[in-house]
């Protein structure tokens, strides 16, 4: 069968190269779904390991299944199934939700601070303080979303200024009402890496960086990252095809010399998108995949028993016009992953 290996000294290397902008307790690892297609369990276990204490993950079912390996652990999108389990916090991004949770909820709140995607508006941020604190509801973070903290312009500092005040704001209510004051997040991965630290914050949210892709302007500047994820394929079978032959659906895979053609166990199925026809896709050992990819099975130019089908996914997104995230969350659950 197929697998994924997780390659451990790459994310420690990742996670290295984090620290050097914040200390690790300061850090949620953002380990939705699935770990960014990376195994959540196998992932998590291993961000654990070298010193990341706090999680964020998609939902209840995710937070569940890492419960006993994170201090803290906030589901992003959950929007149904609430647990007061004493470590799982709960992102709130409308007032709607906030007043359909029970009592001893914790949460994040989100306000919205000009991505216009999701969270409160500010103009109903002492509303939703006012009903968290008469419902004993606790919030214990404040945070927002910054829309282009990757890109060369400088909106990521107009929604600093615009969160800066919510901050101002939640702080003076908590003074008032002598209540614990929340901890309040902005910067994403690229946030952190373009400010260099926490800039003031209390903590930061790093997802794709952990996973060793950052795809930042030049003037800003990337981090030196590594790959922690690889695709592989086992043989199914081999046949030697004449030049002059096709393989595949609609025949589009052309043989120009005598070759050696095997059939793996990877397909669209299992996640892996199906290559543009009009261009070869050669696999990291420089194998030729030929014709189209099926459900369930690719065909390579090559007899080895297993291969490497993608090592470093930036690479193949740029291929698709699409970015890594696209390219690793799509993994199919089933495959096993393998830490090596």
């Amino acid at each position: 069968m197929s697998w994924i290996e997780i390659k451990e000294s790459a994310l420690k290397h990742n996670i290295s190269t984090i620290s050097d902008r914040s200390p690790l307790d300061k850090i949620f690892a953002v380990l939705k779904d699935n770990a960014y297609g990376h195994g959540l369990f196998e992932f998590g276990s291993l961000c654990a390991k070298y010193g990341i204490k706090n999680a964020i993950v998609r939902d209840l079912d995710e937070a569940l299944a890492v419960v006993g390996i994170f201090e803290n652990i906030l589901c992003l999108a959950e929007t149904k199934n609430f647990n007061n389990t004493q470590n799982i916090h709960y992102a709130v991004n409308s007032l709607r939700m906030l007043k359909n949770l029970q009592s001893g909820t914790k949460i994040h709140l989100k306000v919205d601070t000009g991505m216009h995607r999701n969270g409160i508006d500010a103009t109903d941020l002492y509303e939703a303080l006012e009903y968290a604190s008469l419902n004993n509801i606790e919030i214990c973070g404040v945070f927002s979303h910054l829309r282009s903290a990757d890109e060369l312009s400088s909106e990521s500092f107009w929604q600093e200024k615009n969160f800066l005040a919510v901050k101002k704001s939640v702080l003076e209510f908590c003074a008032v009402r002598g209540v614990k004051a929340p901890i309040f997040h902005l910067q994403n991965s690229a946030g952190l890496f373009r400010s260099g630290s926490l800039d003031g914050f209390d903590m930061a949210r790093v997802g794709i960086a952990l996973y060793g892709y950052m795809d930042m302007p030049s003037a800003v500047g990337s981090p030196k990252l590594k790959p922690v994820l690889s695709l592989w394929g086992n043989k199914i079978a081999s046949r030697s095809i004449s030049k002059g032959k096709s393989v595949g659906y609609g025949g589009i895979g052309k043989i120009d010399v005598d070759s050696v053609i095997s059939v793996y166990d990877i397909g669209y199925a299992d996640g892996f998108l199906r290559v543009k026809a009009d261009a070869d896709y050669l696999l990291p050992n420089g194998a030729r995949l030929v014709g189209r990819v099926s459900m369930d099975n690719i065909c390579v130019e090559s007899a080895e028993e297993s291969i490497c089908v993608f090592d470093d996914a930036e690479a193949l997104a740029r291929r698709y016009n699409t970015i890594s995230y696209e390219i690793i969350t799509r993994l199919s659950p089933k495959i096993k992953r393998v830490i090596v």
